[in-house]
């Protein structure tokens, strides 16, 4: 099998695009050749590049005046900058290239760019649907879903699409709604990289020792809990309500330490969302509670997962959340929002706590019941970590291959 893997960026060294790398790599294993195909602004011709052994194709999609031309026009209609360079040069490399499966990670816009191509003249489409592409979230500038024209084009490219499949049962279910057909759309979440598994070892030694590093680099009371929030500062992840929730927990008696580790973000309604949740803590008085680490080296996240008491994820809307399942893997339970897709996942497992959204009160109260209750704590600690390995780049890399195989009508079994 020849699979064109089409993602609008990719670099197999940043830490966005190594749980790629990892599926394509295990599928090589199982015989499957697997190019890249990703989108390259300001470039003047299309570049193949060998990375990892895995074939890299850049289209330069806004190279040339006709093509800036076009791509302003298009982009007048349909909110993305290269739309029209991005489909000139798709079909371009089909016609040079044969595959037998194009998987796209997103339905828009490189679903729509494949789904562009005739039928005659293009393999069977996958389409994962990551959020970002179907969600709306208006009131937090996020998601393409809160375009009209984008959701007027979702459902015809769900029709063109061989199977649509959603990262979590809660993207199913909008995919549903947006106009898919039931039957079309398989959920099988995210990979997690091989590296933010632990080592073979001692869990508690590595914990002791992450707690330990994070204390003495951020001069925090190792007397008192530690609560990482990991990810990029936007205003959809909802870290506003986690900075609401510390004067509530310590109301109740609870005095957490806050790291806010992540990149900011500039959006329009919030301008540097860092700085307002800068500006939130201080008009709380919880600036002396909070810290903002900003970004870090992907290898250092799970130091600072391992050295949490808890992990929250209080995200407005998200279809999946791979931090989640990166602090299960090294026993820290997460608090996670339910409209953030792996809540399904750790509510099944019992795994963490699951609070609803936009709410400080609502995370606070889940503090409290973790920290204040050991045993609980122990246990959904355990079951964490027992959740987590369903989650490897292997196992999902074969979900996703039977999936593939049963499209095109290839039986056989694979085995993780």
């Amino acid at each position: 099998m020849r699979v064109l893997y089409c993602i609008p960026r990719y670099d197999s060294a940043a830490m966005g695009n190594r749980i790629h790398t990892e599926i394509i790599a295990e599928w090589r294993r199982h015989g499957v050749e697997a190019d890249v195909l990703t989108l390259a602004a300001g470039r003047a011709t299309r570049t193949t590049t060998v990375e990892e052994g895995i074939t890299v194709h850049r289209l330069p999609v806004s190279a040339g005046a006709a093509l800036k031309v076009a791509n302003r026009v298009v982009a007048t209609l349909l909110p993305y900058p290269y739309l029209a360079g991005a489909a000139f040069h798709y079909r371009r490399l089909l016609a040079e290239r044969s595959y037998d499966l194009v998987h796209s990670e997103t339905a828009f816009p490189l679903g729509l760019v494949a789904a562009l191509t005739p039928q005659g003249h293009a393999p069977p489409l996958a389409v994962t649907l990551p959020g970002a592409d179907v969600m709306a979230e208006p009131e937090f500038d996020y998601g393409y879903g809160r375009f009209r024209t984008v959701r007027a084009v979702l459902p015809w490219v769900f029709r063109r699409a061989a199977v649509l499949r959603a990262d979590s049962p809660q993207i199913k279910e909008l995919a549903i709604r947006l106009g898919a057909r039931p039957g079309k759309v398989v959920a099988i979440p995210y990979n997690i990289t091989a590296d933010s598994y632990p080592p073979a070892g001692d869990l508690g030694a590595l914990r002791q020792r992450s707690r330990a590093a994070i204390v003495a680099r951020h001069n925090l009371d190792p007397a008192r809990p530690i609560v990482v929030s990991l990810n990029r500062l936007h205003p959809f992840k909802g870290i506003a309500y986690l900075v609401d929730a510390v004067p509530h927990a310590r109301h109740a008696g609870v005095r957490p330490q806050v790291l806010i580790v992540g990149p900011s973000r500039v959006t329009p309604r919030f301008g540097d969302y860092g700085a307002y949740l800068a500006r939130r803590a201080a008009g709380l008085g919880v600036t002396d509670a909070i810290q903002f680490v900003g970004a870090i080296p992907h290898h250092e996240a799970l130091t600072y997962l391992a050295a949490a008491d808890v992990a929250v994820v209080p995200s407005v809307a998200e279809s999946f959340s791979r931090v989640v399942i990166e602090a299960a893997a090294v026993g820290t339970p997460p608090i996670v929002t339910r409209t953030t897709g792996v809540s399904d996942y750790v509510a099944a497992a019992k795994a963490g706590w699951v609070v609803d959204p936009r709410s400080g009160a609502a995370i606070a109260e889940a503090l409290v019941a973790l920290l204040t209750d050991q045993p609980t704590w122990a246990a959904c600690s355990t079951r964490a970590v027992a959740l987590a390995p369903a989650f490897s780049s292997p196992r999902i890399a074969a979900d996703l291959l039977q999936l593939y195989r049963k499209v095109l009508g290839i039986e056989a079994q694979i085995a993780a």
